[in-house]
């Protein structure tokens, strides 16, 4: 069964969002962790053309990560540190 859930908001269920936030973030890290390095940089502009490096795809996925925890907050309530 699809997700109907409208654009901007939050998943069916808030724990599946903050299991998103989380993975978002691990990557965000592990994009920190290769930023630099010749092969991995090489990799992310063969996989993700549209970003300008291994930073710039970690800042978009902490950003990311923010704004789905930010989403979480207001659809629940509970703030995340």
């Amino acid at each position: 069964m699809p997700n109907r859930t409208p654009a901007g908001s939050v998943p069916h269920d808030a724990l599946d969002a903050e299991e998103i936030a989380g993975l978002l973030s691990d990557a965000a890290a592990v994009a920190a962790a290769l930023a630099g390095n010749p092969a991995a940089e090489a990799a992310c502009a063969g996989a993700a053309p549209d970003r300008d490096g291994l930073e710039d795809l970690r800042l978009a996925l902490a950003v990311a990560a923010a704004d789905l925890d930010d989403a979480i907050a207001e659809h629940t309530g509970i703030s995340h540190p």
